[in-house]
Formats: structure tokens, C-alpha cells, sequence
């Protein structure tokens, strides 16, 4: 059976199951070179089939995962357009007639009459389900769209190691089908639902967007770059900017739990009050001590009513390793896992599953979903496309073109040497994390290289950590783990042994030592594994540095050409591209 699921909000992806595995996935951005692209992923389709060998007509059935989709013109505006989003979240002084309409707007949306979101726009089913049907060519009954947090669930769990044991699976995003938040449990495929929590009355995702956007960054985007400079701030500091959040946010631990905005009021304003004449990095540490805090008590809650010492996490809200770090080492959970890239780009992937098993239980045929397991799930890089590109560009009369049979050995070399290599080799990564196919690779214990790739390459802002990749075996050595929790995505913030945080000083978070680490066994990528092992074997030091290999703002290289041109306007040394190394003179 072929299943193809589509995420058609931001950061548009598709994702193809066969026969219970998902074996290809990919999101649109990496083709339209558009970050965080939105609407119906054309171009990932065509492509995700295309190196399947598979046709429209191979495919069984389309999923698309939520119950109905915003216009990509809205979801582009809201997006890319910086005036029109800062207007939309209403960043500006008060206004006695702008909150007229507010409610004005409620009155009408509750009655049916308008949209209650200021600008908002959606599409007609029929031309939502047009666009599939257009392009594949594929008859509207065998399409079916599906809950949007129903899918979150179904990513977190079946895509999760766990295989059918029971488990809680928790839920969490900035908003979905009107809600933001579920716990559910799950046993043998199965998902049963308990708690439902809407968004309207707010969501935890939707505090740390505003506090991101207050903050001067992106809204759905640079939350990460709030997360990385909340350890910079002063203990007073961070005290006094969880305190005045926590006056106008607060979990409200009913049935099903809320998450609230406690005064009434413009999202944007309450907050800019709240935080009045407080220091950025401050704002910063107390909105993540104040998720930190609402997310474990949610947590906690959950388990108190429901059991559970293994959980599955999904949604946008547990991108935040530092929160995820925290629930791990809560007392009594034995496993967890959060499911790479858990954004709306990962609802292609629990779509996928959960329509396979809606139609297996139609044929009356017993499902088995498989573990998501390794994430290099996008386009092949050829050897004859690299070539072809070579020779088109003629990159040889301007840079050092060498083929080498033993790549590995050589960016091992130069990682000992000078200190930083591009590497654009095999099947691409699905999702936000790099995992060292499209990825920048450093030497971790040469604290120069954090200033070399911001500077040169990256052209990031200067407080944000990079993190390692840790070959299984040496985990022990660097990571506080006892638990011997799984960290193969980057998904994870560990602890690190002081004594050896000399060994991957580039790649910790220089304030609290933390590491977000990608845990590398062989099997996993055995010509990744090969590169670091060739770097231990010189310097005794079982990690490299890795970050992705893209300019700030700007999407994951994806092919050849994509690398090729992101080399040619950094900084970037070298480049090993497939089998071939590129240096520039």
C-alpha cells in the first residue's frame, strides 16, 4: 500500500508510506529555496515520487492532515511579508477602536458571518482537495484529510521505537484545528484521545511566538534563538521577567487542562506591559523558565491521570530541547521520545500513518506501522549530476577540484587542519535539524571555529550554541544520560561531564554547558559514521561539530547546485561534494 501525506501549512511537506514504512519525505522549501514555504508541496511530490520510481497511479491513497487549510496567499503573507505580520499580531499601540472590532469580529465568526482572525483567509474544501486531484491526477474519494493534532499524535507514537508497547502521548503546538494541546494514550497501534485543550483561550507555542516577535525576531520561526539566549540572562534578570509573564500566562489545571492568558486584552500589548523596562535577555530566560515550568506540570498532570513511564511528544512546542531535557529526567518516565522535527512539517509523516491504518482496518487487514527510524529520507546526491554541475560551472579553473575514493579520510584531515567543511553527500535530511548529509562540520574541542562559522558562513546571531554529533560508542564519555535516552534526531538537550566539555567546547551551549547532540550509531549513516571515526582516530575525540549547511534565513542546501551556490557566497574553505572535494584557492 502507497500512501502519500501532505503538511500544507508552513513549511509545506510530503511524506510517502509504503506498506507501513515512511521511505521518502521531504519539505517544500528545499526545492522552492523559500524558507518555510507554504500551500500544497508540488515540487516535493513530483520529487519524493520521482526518486521512489513511483507514478501518480501507484499511489493507494492521499492524506491530508488537517481538517481544512488556510490560502497559501494568506500563509505567504503572514509568513514572508514582515509589515503585514507585525500587523496581524498586533504590534502597535492600543487603539480603543481596534478592540471594538476584536469583538466585533468575535460576534460575527461565532454567528458564522466572518473569520474571527484579522486578515485571515481560508479555501474552499473542493479547491483544497482541486490541487491534489489536478496534479496527481488521483479521484477526490481516495483523498482524506485528517485532525491536525490527531496526526501530531500518530507521528509521536507510531513513529516512535516503541512498537505497539503502551505509552501517553502528548501533544503540544501553537495552534491546530482550534486547538493547541491532547493527551492520549496508545498501546498496539491504537490512539485513544482523553484530553482535548482549544487554543482560543491560548497556547503555550503562542506565548513564546510573541515573546520571540517582541523580542525583534520571527514569529513561528527564531523561537530557537529565544531558547538559545535564555541561559545568557542574569539570575535577577530571569526572576523578574518570569514573574511579571507568569501575572499574564498561567496553566489552569482543570479537565481538560488550559493553557491561559489570564487578562483581557490584545496578546501583544499584555505582554509588552508585562515586560516594561525589562532587559532583553532577561525576557528571554523568563519565558523559557516559565514554559519550562507550565510544560512539566502540564506533563506531570497528564501522568497523574493517565499513567505512563513512556512518552511520545509531538508538535511544534517540544522543538524545545531544553523542555525536553527537562521531562526526561523527570522521575518515572523510563522513555521518551519526540519526534524529529516536530512542527507542522512532521503531520506529513503522522498523516501518512494514520490514514494506513484507517485503511487497513477498512480492508480488514491488521496494520504494522513502522519505527520513522533514520531521517535521510529526501533526494539521492548522483555522482553524474555532480560532474555534469563541474563541468557546467567550470569550477575547476577557479577553485581545487580532487575526486577521492576515501573522502571520509580526507575531511577528517581537514577538520584537523583547518577546522570547517561543508559536506553534500547522500540522501538529504527530512526536517530542521542537519544530520551530517547536508551539514557544516568543525573541529569540536577548537573554540575558534564558532566565531569562523558565524562570521564567515553562517552570518548568525552571536549568542546561538552549535551542537555535536557523538558516535554511539563515546556517548558515555560527554553525555549525562542515565537513563540511555535514544538522541539520534538532535531533538534532545543533555548534560555534559565537565571534564571532557574541553573535547566539544565549539559544539556546547558556552553558558550552561548543555549539548543538543545527534547520537550516531553505523547503521544509521555509515559513511558519516566513517568521517568521524577517521577524526577520532587522529585526535582521539569521538564527535565533530555539526550544523546546517545553509546561509541564516535561508533553507538546507538540497542538491549539488544548492551547495555550489551557498559555497560560493560564504566563507566556506571546503566543500565535499559527493566523492569529490572543492577548496577554494
Amino acid at each position: 500500500m502507497i500512501v502519500l501525506g501532505l503538511n500544507e501549512t508552513h513549511c509545506a511537506t510530503a511524506a510517502v508510506l509504503r506498506d507501513g514504512k515512511i521511505v521518502a519525505c521531504a519539505s517544500e522549501e528545499r526545492f522552492t529555496r523559500v524558507k518555510n514555504d507554504a500551500g500544497y508541496p508540488r515540487r516535493a511530490v513530483d520529487a519524493l515520487l520521482a526518486s521512489l520510481g513511483l507514478s501518480p497511479k501507484d499511489i493507494d491513497l492521499v492524506a491530508l492532515a488537517g481538517a481544512r487549510m488556510a490560502a497559501k496567499e494568506w500563509l505567504d503573507r503572514v509568513l514572508q511579508d514582515e509589515a503585514y505580520s507585525r500587523e496581524y499580531y498586533g504590534v502597535r499601540l492600543p487603539s480603543a477602536r481596534r478592540a471594538l472590532g476584536k469583538r466585533f469580529r468575535k460576534l460575527g465568526a461565532k454567528f458564522g458571518l466572518i473569520d474571527a482572525s484579522r486578515g485571515k483567509f481560508g479555501i474552499p474544501q473542493a479547491e483544497r482537495l482541486a490541487l491534489v486531484t489536478d496534479h496527481l491526477g488521483i479521484a477526490a474519494d481516495r483523498i482524506v484529510c485528517l485532525d491536525h493534532h490527531t496526526c501530531h499524535a500518530a507521528a509521536a507514537y507510531l513513529g516512535s521505537p516503541f512498537r505497539g508497547a503502551p505509552a501517553l502521548v502528548l501533544t503540544n503546538d501553537n495552534s491546530g484545528d482550534g486547538l493547541c494541546a491532547t493527551v492520549s494514550t496508545a498501546e498496539g497501534g491504537r490512539l485513544t484521545r482523553h484530553e482535548a485543550t482549544p487554543s482560543a483561550p491560548g497556547s503555550l507555542g503562542a506565548l513564546y511566538s510573541f515573546v520571540t516577535l517582541y523580542l525583534g525576531m520571527k514569529f513561528g520561526e527564531h523561537e530557537y534563538k529565544v531558547m538559545g539566549l535564555a541561559p545568557y540572562a542574569s539570575e535577577s534578570g530571569r526572576r523578574r521577567a518570569y514573574g511579571a509573564l507568569k501575572e499574564i500566562f498561567d496553566l489552569v489545571e482543570e479537565t481538560p487542562c488550559r493553557f491561559q492568558w489570564l487578562k483581557p486584552g490584545e496578546r501583544y500589548q499584555l505582554l509588552q506591559r508585562a515586560c516594561l523596562a525589562l532587559r532583553f535577555d532577561g525576557v528571554a530566560g523568563g519565558a523559557q523558565q516559565l514554559l519550562e515550568e507550565i510544560l512539566l506540570r502540564w506533563v506531570r498532570t497528564a501522568r497523574a491521570r493517565y499513567d505512563g513511564s513512556r512518552l511520545a511528544l509531538g508538535g511544534g512546542v517540544f522543538m524545545n530541547v531544553k523542555a525536553n531535557m527537562l521531562i526526561g529526567e523527570e522521575p518515572g518516565i523510563e522513555d521518551l521520545f519526540v519526534f524529529p522535527s516536530c512542527g507542522d512539517e512532521s503531520n506529513a509523516v503522522g498523516a501518512a500513518y494514520l490514514a494506513y491504518c484507517q485503511e487497513c482496518a477498512r480492508r480488514g487487514i491488521a496494520p504494522s506501522p513502522e519505527p520513522f527510524g533514520p531521517a535521510y529520507l529526501g533526494p539521492d546526491v548522483a555522482d553524474a549530476e555532480i560532474e555534469a554541475l563541474i563541468r557546467e560551472r567550470n569550477l575547476e579553473a577557479r577553485y581545487k577540484v580532487a575526486l577521492h575514493d576515501r573522502i571520509e579520510e580526507k575531511i577528517a584531515e581537514l577538520l584537523v587542519s583547518d577546522g570547517v567543511v561543508a559536506r553534500c553527500a547522500g540522501r538529504m535530511e527530512f526536517g530542521a535539524r542537519a544530520l551530517g548529509n547536508r551539514s557544516i562540520l568543525a573541529n569540536p574541542s577548537d573554540h575558534r571555529v564558532v566565531p569562523l562559522i558565524n562570521r564567515m558562513i553562517k552570518n548568525r546571531d552571536f549568542w546561538m550554541p552549535f551542537a555535536p554529533t557523538v558516535l554511539k560508542e563515546r556517548e558515555a564519555d560527554y553525555l549525562a544520560n542515565p537513563k540511555g535516552l535514544a538522541s539520534p534526531y538532535m531533538m534532545l538537550a543533555f548534560r555534559t561531564h565537565e571534564k571532557r566539555q574541553g573535547e566539544l567546547i565549539a559544539a556546547l551551549h558556552p553558558q550552561d554547558g548543555t549539548a543538543r547532540p545527534q547520537i550516531l550509531e553505523e547503521s544509521w549513516n555509515p559513511q558519516y559514521y566513517r568521517v568521524i571515526r577517521e577524526f577520532e582516530r587522529r585526535t582521539s575525540i569521538g564527535a565533530v561539530l555539526n550544523t546546517a549547511f545553509n546561509l541564516h534565513g535561508e533553507p538546507i542546501v538540497r542538491s549539488p547546485a544548492d551547495a555550489v551556490d551557498t559555497f560560493e557566497r560564504s566563507g566556506l574553505p571546503h566543500l565535499a561534494l559527493g566523492q569529490f572535494l572543492i577548496s577554494k584557492r
